[in-house]
């Protein structure tokens, strides 16, 4: 089949590529060489994706696509996708250029090749090992989609089984395309975003439930928000003077009487919303936006990818619990809050090649009106604190009989 420029990440001309560009009044280029500000991917190509919701009234609580959708096709044959995974199944190598149809409805999970993936993935004229100075300020990588065979809209509605199901594929998937990109690219060093986008105003564009992965192949550096979470680890062992110290795992041993390196008292046990065997549920307790959520797993973990099995079961049921919480808690929110539905799930984690000491962090952050100020700095105004979202959050597990009051 012909495949059209750009489709699947694969491109016969480096100039339409996708390109990079740093604000050139907040970047800077820090001690290790490394660009450091606000990120601009200009990719065209992103434009052309199918917009597939169910035109619902304001007013309902619900995120809904069609039974019909785009990755319904895809699990059932009717639609061409390369499939990098299918369960604990390898698929096709994360550089496959021949796309195909083909039924998967006996797998609960698959990982597939970004149709429309914000990189370049293939390059006819770079088939071989490639030089990353060859392609400047392009972008360069990998792009997945992550998702269910059945059809789900929101992870609250998701089994437990086969959230850990998607876990599990997913994390085969990442660890599939890393080695790929390293060996391809001769690196160590690599960025990955992972995250869902549940809902339209989160940046979905179905809402048949899926998580998106983009690993970055070339130097295009961080933006302000990832260094300052691969910064902080060096930061409080300096300030703590203690090389071994992790601020989330002190909170796992001493839940009952925490201070951050910086002095503030973190009031864990108030913000707990829930807690299994591998990890904790709290609110934030500097929200982002109102409800936010964080989950942390107790074992020190920096990767995705170097979760445990047991790890994976636990934040599925985690994830399910935290998301029926926050469904509740924005049916009772005042209005002024101007809480939607919809959500982002943002996977923190150390990117590969480095050695930062960070604590992978889960945040669930609601999509919310906000104003000037926040918009020009990392700040936020709340009107509610996180003791309160915590205990009303725990209230409405506790009322779906999906926690016990102890």
């Amino acid at each position: 089949m012909e495949i059209p420029e750009g489709h699947w990440g694969i491109y016969t001309d480096k100039k339409n590529m996708p390109l990079e560009r740093f604000d050139p009044f907040r970047t800077i280029i820090n001690e290790f060489g490394t660009k450091v500000g606000h990120i601009t991917q200009f990719s065209p190509l992103r434009g052309n994706r199918p917009f597939e919701h169910v035109k619902s009234d304001e007013s309902e609580e619900t995120i809904t696509s069609p039974p019909t959708d785009s990755f319904c096709k895809i699990v059932q044959g009717d639609f061409d996708a390369i499939i990098i995974t299918k369960q604990d199944e390898v698929g096709e190598n994360p550089f496959s250029t021949t796309p195909s149809k083909g039924s998967v409805k006996n797998y609960e999970s698959i990982s597939i090749v970004n149709l429309f993936t914000p990189m370049a993935r293939v390059l006819y004229e770079h088939t071989q090992k490639t030089s990353m100075e060859a392609l400047q300020d392009r972008s360069v990588g990998i792009g997945l989609v992550h998702l269910l065979t059945n059809h789900y809209d929101t992870l609250s509605e998701a089994p437990v089984n086969e959230v850990y199901s998607l876990l599990r594929t997913t994390q085969l998937a990442h660890k599939r395309s890393i080695e790929a990109l390293k060996e391809r690219y001769n690196k160590e060093q690599l960025t990955t975003l992972h995250f869902f986008n549940i809902g339209e105003e989160a940046g979905a564009s179905i809402c048949h439930l899926h998580s998106q992965t983009y690993i970055y192949a070339n130097n295009i550096g961080h933006g302000w928000t990832s260094l300052g979470f691969l910064s902080v680890p060096e930061f409080h062992k300096n300030i703590m003077k203690d090389e071994d110290y992790c601020l989330a795992c002190n909170i796992a041993k001493n839940r009952n009487d925490v201070k951050d390196p910086i002095g503030q008292e973190l009031l864990i046990e108030e913000r707990i919303i829930y807690e299994n065997g591998a990890w904790f549920v709290f609110a934030a307790f500097s929200p982002e936006r109102d409800g936010q959520i964080r989950l942390i797993p107790k074992k020190h973990t920096s990767k995705f990818t170097e979760l445990s099995n047991d790890q994976l079961e636990n934040l599925a049921d985690a994830l399910v619990k935290a998301n029926i919480a926050l469904d509740e808690f924005i049916k009772i929110a005042p209005p002024n809050m101007h809480l939607l539905k919809d959500r982002n799930i943002l996977i923190r984690q150390e990117n590969e090649g480095y050695n930062s000491g960070m604590h992978l962090l889960i945040d669930i952050i609601s999509i919310q009106r906000i104003g000037g100020a926040e918009i020009m700095e990392t700040y936020r105004i709340a009107t509610m604190f996180p003791e309160n979202t915590a205990k009303i959050m725990r209230q409405s597990l506790i009322d779906k009989g999906l926690i016990s009051e102890s």
